[in-house]
């Protein structure tokens, strides 16, 4: 089941087919090899959504659905996306969506829309992701149990793609001073639940996300050899250790360390005892396509109960 936009051109205002293409290719969609489809795909967030062109079609009915407009003329160009994901796909997928028909003065025949499904109009990014999204909470909590969901609270969800989201500009405005890490997004083996980490490695200037564990990485000096060491520490105990040594930093709830107590702290990094190894800790990983910001339905909990 997925939510699926069909792109359209004023009368007499054509586009031609190879400039919506062509900007596919320049902003990051992958071209099939056999079909005319475009997979937009991010390594950093792990969203995904598609464009296709469609071929002209002799049915009657698709004639008289997608033909039928005195105004406007088929592009024949299709966006699709699922439902049953995180709500952060539509967060990036509508912005995309958004540019695309401003860029080549675009209108979109919209069937999900409550209010006019049946002529193509257009919509900012903001009120595509509202229909997106509500249909993909109720329709995800609705088959929670059968399709075996794993719950993610929506504003920590969020926050996390918001981060991952941003980490090249971040990492592009600070320099190579610094290192801005990803957050990585994993299945805590005790609980099963998702739980955020990230890294720091060799008490380097780095940027510190909202993450709920610290991945450290040290070397050092025992028994006259050097040895490797690394282990988590929990968000709260992080702070506790280091707070006094970090800075806000110009992003929600993210701290810096500054080189000079990246020095200075340098001690303190390397004795600092660990909450938990990686070894145990963690379980098998977390597939997008199964994590969502619902929660069981109301119908799912009575039945347990």
């Amino acid at each position: 089941m997925s939510f699926d936009l069909y792109f359209y051109t004023r009368k007499n205002q054509k586009v031609a087919s190879k400039e919506i293409e062509d900007y596919f290719d320049r902003n990051g969609c992958i071209r099939d090899e056999e079909f005319p489809q475009w997979l937009y795909e991010s390594e950093r967030t792990g969203v995904y959504f598609l464009f296709e062109m469609q071929t002209e079609s002799d049915d009657s009915e698709d004639i008289e659905v997608y033909e039928s407009f005195d105004d406007f003329d088929n592009t024949r160009f299709t966006f699709n996306i699922n439902f049953i994901r995180p709500n952060f796909f539509g967060l990036e997928a509508f912005p995309f969506v958004e540019k695309l028909m401003n860029e080549f003065d675009l209108y979109a025949l919209d069937p999900q829309c409550p209010s006019d499904p049946d002529n193509p109009g257009r919509k900012t990014a903001e009120e595509y992701y509202g229909e997106w999204s509500k249909t993909n909470i109720n329709f995800s909590s609705e088959h929670f149990d059968e399709l075996e969901l794993l719950h993610f609270p929506v504003e920590k969800s969020n926050d996390y793609w918001r981060y991952n989201f941003h980490v090249e500009q971040l990492q592009l405005g600070l320099g190579d001073d610094y290192f801005v890490p990803s957050l990585i997004l994993v299945r805590q083996a005790s609980t099963g639940m998702p739980i955020t980490i990230s890294t720091w490695t060799e008490h380097i200037p780095n940027v510190f996300p909202p993450a709920d564990y610290f991945f450290i990485s040290r070397k050092r000096k025992k028994l006259f050899r050097n040895v490797e060491e690394s282990g988590l520490i929990s968000r709260e105990n992080f702070m506790k250790i280091f707070g006094a040594y970090l800075v806000v930093f110009d992003f929600k709830d993210c701290f810096i360390i500054h080189p000079d107590q990246a020095e200075s702290v340098g001690e303190l990094f390397n004795k600092v005892e660990f909450d938990f190894l990686l070894d145990g800790f963690l379980g098998e990983g977390i597939d997008l396509s199964k994590l969502t910001n619902a929660e069981r339905s109301a119908e799912q909990r009575s039945f347990d109960e």
